[in-house]
């Protein structure tokens, strides 16, 4: 009977739909939390102090406590994170078969989704260190986003290097070499405030890529075709002098 009793209590789509709400409240919650103490540092008040959510409450949908809320976190951003970027790589590779425009797309989407979900950057950096290193994490979901990611860039440089579009070396390796740069700009963005345009992080982030990975005469022309886009969207009519001008009225 009281098997029974438990059975149609996990079938109340209400219950579940309300405890889902809390979970939500609570994981948003923590990850203003972690990010700005810590995860070592953050309590379980401070959780409920954000979040509005009774501590009772708290330990009833995370029965794990910190531990189980800061792997939802990590679970939720990093899956949207990783389906983010990859669908807008993957549509722009579709579109347009130029696996560096592709490459940029995805690392746009990558800038925007971390300038959407500032919060959750800090905690990533301050908290899951070493970026490149393997997919041991705290538990499986998390190793498998890690994985999925990593397989992702895999895949990219195997594929450019097979095209003769990246210098001849080890796919993985170089994965994992690209995830470090992403660690280390990201790390740059934050802590000068991120002032810097999300725009401009992902123009940097594009750049380091074509100077690490592609060969010379790839990069070469890569960077004449963007000076000549540059070059074309001026206005036709602009002179040395109307510039001179503009920046003194500036």
């Amino acid at each position: 009977m009281v098997a029974r009793k438990r059975r149609r209590r996990r079938r109340d789509p209400l219950r579940d739909a309300r405890a889902e709400m809390y979970r939500g409240l609570v994981r948003d919650a923590a990850e203003r939390v972690f990010a700005g103490h810590g995860f070592a540092r953050a309590r379980i008040t401070h959780i409920a102090r954000e979040s509005r959510v009774s501590i009772g409450t708290i330990y009833r949908v995370f029965p794990g406590r910190k531990g189980e809320i800061y792997r939802a976190i990590q679970e939720h951003r990093g899956t949207a994170l990783i389906g983010r970027t990859q669908a807008i790589g993957l549509e722009t590779w579709r579109q347009r078969s130029d696996l560096l425009d592709a490459m940029a797309a995805g690392v746009t989407a990558m800038v925007e989704f971390f300038a959407e979900h500032s919060d959750y950057l800090r905690l990533v950096l301050r908290e899951e260190k070493a970026w490149a290193a393997g997919a041991k994490r705290s538990s499986k979901v998390q190793s498998a986003v890690w994985r999925e990611g990593s397989e992702g860039i895999v895949a990219m440089m195997r594929l450019g290097v097979g095209e003769r579009i990246f210098v001849d070396d080890d796919p993985e390796i170089m994965a994992r070499t690209w995830m470090a740069i992403q660690e280390a700009h990201f790390g740059h963005w934050l802590e000068q405030g991120m002032q810097a345009a999300p725009a401009e992080v992902a123009r940097r982030l594009q750049r380091q890529f074509l100077r690490s990975f592609c060969r010379p005469e790839v990069h070469a022309a890569r960077v004449v075709d963007e000076r000549a886009s540059t070059t074309t969207t001026e206005p036709a009519h602009a002179t040395s002098g109307d510039a001179g001008a503009a920046e003194r009225g500036a």
